[in-house]
């Protein structure tokens, strides 16, 4: 929590801020509240475990229970709401991202007309593939990789299986 003091001087308002500290309970560093994450039901408005730990705590959480949350994400994936949600998100990504998509679509017709050719994944020579661009100006400019290979070599994710 931070306190404000208001001082009146020439009719000009300074305002001093104190920095609340707070120990962590995992790490027992004294850290400034700003450090912990908001959480109405403590005492002073804030949890008792630093932002870093907190982070850390969740994602060994979430490896441990992986086969529990990817059942999850693929009943909240049938669900109606979620599916309208992603096209909403597709079609806001193609006005953000018009270059992507540019490329995307050069690439489908590309293969579509004979003049690129889908190879085997770079990495593992599965045969369903998708094209990655490391630079979207050179539209035809790609690397042929698998949905597994794609995920977890150019974007740091694990794929435990295809959805």
């Amino acid at each position: 929590m931070v306190a404000s003091v208001i001082v009146r001087r020439n009719k000009l308002q300074e305002v001093k801020r104190f920095v609340v500290i707070k120990q962590c309970f995992k790490c027992l560093r004294e850290l400034p509240i700003d450090k912990f994450y908001r959480h109405p039901q403590m005492g002073d408005g804030h949890l008792n475990k630093c932002k870093e730990y907190t982070r850390r705590d969740v994602a060994e959480n979430y490896q441990g229970k992986r086969e529990q949350y990817a059942e999850y994400e693929r009943k909240r994936f049938a669900t109606a709401h979620r599916k309208a949600q992603i096209l909403k998100y597709e079609r806001n990504r193609r006005v953000v991202h018009p270059d992507k998509c540019s490329a995307r679509a050069k690439v489908g017709n590309s293969v579509r007309n004979g003049k690129l050719k889908k190879e085997p994944c770079k990495f593992c020579g599965n045969t369903k593939v998708q094209a990655h661009h490391e630079d979207y100006s050179k539209p035809l400019d790609v690397i042929w990789v698998c949905f597994k290979c794609h995920r977890e070599k150019f974007h740091n994710q694990i794929v435990i299986s295809n959805f």
